[in-house]
C-alpha cells in the first residue's frame, strides 16, 4: 500500500471541492432557468386560483415528457399570441372525452385538451379545441401567494376525469 503525498492529496482534495463547486452552480443555473413565478390573470381557475394569485411554474416535467391529466399548465393563448393562460389538462395525445358542451372529442397526438376550473368563465379547449403541446410553457407545481393559500397544487380533478376516455 503507498501513501499519497500530502501536496496530491491537497490537489485532489481542491479538485473535488472545485468539481463539488461546479456542479453546484450547474445545478442552481439549470433550476433558475427552469423555475418561474407568474400571477394569475382572470378567474378561470377559480376557485383554485384567483386573479392575482402568484404561482411556481416548472419546465422540467415538460422536456421529459411527463405532463399527465389533471396538471396544471401555463400555455400561449391560441387566440391572442401575447396573452398567457393558466389552465388544467383535462385530455392527452390520443384520449376521447366528453368536452363541456357534450362533443365527443379525440385529442391529436402532441396535443391537450386544456379547461379552467371555473366552467362558467373559461375560454378554453371547449371554445378553440386541442392546443399543440409546443404552446405549453410549463406545469404549475404550487400557489406561492396569498401566503394563508401558499402549496402544492392539487391534480386530480374528478369532474374533468369523469369525461376522459384515456388512450390506451
Amino acid at each position: 500500500r503507498r501513501d499519497i503525498p500530502s501536496s496530491c492529496a491537497k490537489d485532489m482534495s481542491h479538485a473535488v471541492g472545485v468539481a463539488a463547486a461546479a456542479a453546484t452552480a450547474a445545478v442552481l443555473g439549470i433550476v433558475s432557468q427552469e423555475l418561474r413565478t407568474a400571477k394569475v390573470a382572470g378567474s378561470s381557475m377559480a376557485p383554485t386560483f384567483q386573479t392575482g394569485s402568484s404561482i411556481l411554474i416548472e419546465r422540467v416535467s415538460l422536456f421529459l415528457g411527463r405532463l399527465a391529466r389533471g396538471d396544471v399548465v401555463v400555455l400561449r393563448s391560441p387566440e391572442v399570441d401575447r396573452d398567457w393562460l393558466t389552465k388544467r389538462v383535462v385530455g392527452v395525445g390520443g384520449d376521447w372525452l366528453y368536452a363541456r358542451d357534450g362533443r365527443l372529442v379525440r385529442v391529436p397526438t402532441e396535443h391537450v385538451w386544456v379547461e379552467g376550473d371555473n366552467a362558467s368563465n373559461s375560454n378554453d379547449s371547449t371554445h378553440y379545441g386541442a392546443v399543440p403541446r409546443g404552446t405549453l410553457a410549463g406545469t404549475v407545481v404550487a400557489k406561492v401567494w396569498p401566503p394563508e393559500e401558499a402549496g402544492p397544487v392539487a391534480t386530480r380533478h374528478a369532474a374533468c376525469e369523469a369525461r376522459v376516455i384515456p388512450a390506451a
